[in-house]
Order: C-alpha cells, then structure tokens, then sequence
C-alpha cells in the first residue's frame, strides 16, 4: 500500500537484506515504529489509533504476507523491514478480520476506500507473476541513511530476475515520490488524497516506466 522513502544524508554501504521466512515479533514491531507517523495509517485509525493497535496490525500484515506467497525483507541490522504482496493468492482471512478488527467500522471503511483508490487493475492472466511492496518501516533513529531506499532496489531487482512484474507502487508522501521515482524507474500517475484535520496530504502512485 503504503511506500515512505527516506533522503540518503550520508554515504553507507548497506549489506544485502535478508528474505524472512519465519514470522517473528521483531518484524512487525519495527514496521509499527517506523510507520508511527504515516499520514496513511493515521487516515485508516482516526481517534482509535494507538501504538498496540499498529503493531497487531502489523503482525497482521507480516503472518498474512508469508502464509500467502509474498515475502517479508530486513536489513541485516534490524533497522529496516519491507513486506511485498503478491497477487496470486489473497491474504488468509483471519487476518483480514483481524485488520478490519483493529480499524473498526469507519477505519475499515477508509481502508478499504484508500486500496481501492490506490490499486492498479492487474489483468487474471498476470496476477500470479505480479508482486508490490506494501509495507515499509524504517526505525526512527536510522531514517535519512538510505536504508528504506536500499532495500527497496535491491528487491525490485531481486523480483525481476525472478520473473515478476512490479507494475506500481505507492509514495506516502510527493517529496518521496519526486526524489525516488526517477531514480527506481516509476513515474507519477495520480495523487491520492486523505482528509486529515481539514487538510489534505497526497499519496502518490506510481506506475513502472517498463510497464507503460
């Protein structure tokens, strides 16, 4: 869903991450944190969101990604986590239930609204070779290094040799979407926009240049 990108401010070598096979509290606790503020969550919750909540609806997110063929990347650190959808296969349903829990009705109803908003129709003949990355945390004390925009490469071009289509992705904020978008191959395609206290911040999605 959900892609925040971070300005590089100086210059790291960052190892290779690891595929995560094995679902593990680690992972969705530095997803919640580094997550903590994305305007996207704060719009599904509203007044009912709370640092528990993030974090079961992360290990939601993490549980019902490994048991439905996508995948669950980190940083070998600990400082980063990405979890990818994939297209083949629907998220089990009692995690479903379990997010739709945790949002309530009028969160369920913005969830719902925002992926239907921010989704790009995959044709049944491609579902099974397409794939996105859905989820992205970086843990506050670490973000501006380059780990977020890293580890996100390094799987879009693992996901390639693979055979997989990568048609779309989406940017949390416009800044993110203008410095990385170029640099990963993806071009803004429209803006999404979520009402949060009278204003009016912009998701971006962006659909793949090879995929045009």
């Amino acid at each position: 869903m959900n892609i925040t990108l971070h300005v590089p401010t100086i210059d790291q070598v960052h190892p290779d991450p690891i595929k995560n096979t094995t679902a593990e509290p680690w992972l969705w606790e530095v997803l919640a944190e580094g997550l903590m503020h994305d305007p996207g969550f704060r719009f599904f919750f509203g007044d009912k969101f709370s640092e528990t909540k993030m974090v079961r609806f992360m290990e939601a997110a993490v549980r019902g990604a490994l048991e439905s063929g996508g995948a669950v990347f980190s940083s070998c650190d600990r400082k980063v986590v990405l979890v990818w959808r994939w297209y083949g296969q629907e998220m089990p349903a009692e995690y479903i239930q379990e997010i739709f829990h945790l949002l309530g009705t009028e969160g369920t109803k913005r969830y719902l609204w925002f992926r239907e908003a921010t989704d790009v129709p995959i044709e049944p003949a491609y579902r099974t070779s397409t794939m996105r990355p859905q989820y992205i945390g970086v843990l506050p004390d670490s973000q501006g290094r380059g780990y977020g925009s890293h580890i996100l490469k390094w799987t879009l071009d693992y996901f390639d040799q693979q055979g997989f289509k990568i048609p779309f992705l989406v940017a949390s904020t416009r800044r993110s979407a203008k410095l990385y978008g170029p640099l990963l191959g993806f071009d803004a395609d429209k803006e999404v926009y979520l009402g949060l206290d009278g204003e009016a911040p912009a998701v971006v999605v962006m659909k793949r240049k090879s995929d045009r």
